[in-house]
């Protein structure tokens, strides 16, 4: 048993198993909570298969738009790996924001003149 713990509420991820022919064997969703955490319990042992966790939806209007190499975060989902605890944590996913918020372009700015 593994538990998989965005930081938009009622954000839609999911889980996907794939062979080595990237069919999907398994696959699990769940909704992040007013913490932006999900959890998502995974019964079975997919050590021989690929799992990610992907981003399936966000409830947030001007920000729906998975940031492209952002949008997915591989997870190790087997108890035959010397990991001593059935949790997984995945890497940060985020959703990119339609229109760029005031005051970035001079925090970008800023890093760039840091590294001259």
């Amino acid at each position: 048993m593994t538990r998989i713990s965005c930081c938009i509420i009622g954000a839609k991820v999911r889980v996907e198993c794939k062979d080595k022919d990237q069919k999907i064997l398994y696959s699990m969703e769940g909704t992040t909570d007013a913490t932006g955490t999900y959890h998502i319990l995974v019964n079975e042992d997919h050590g021989d298969e690929t799992c990610d966790v992907v981003l399936v939806s966000s409830p947030v209007g001007d920000c729906m738009t998975a940031d492209p190499g952002r949008d997915r975060a591989r997870v190790v989902l087997t108890g035959y790996n010397g990991i001593a605890s059935d949790t997984r944590f995945a890497n940060a996913m985020g959703f990119m924001k339609d229109e760029i918020l005031s005051g970035c372009t001079t925090l970008l700015q800023s890093f760039m003149e840091e590294e001259d």
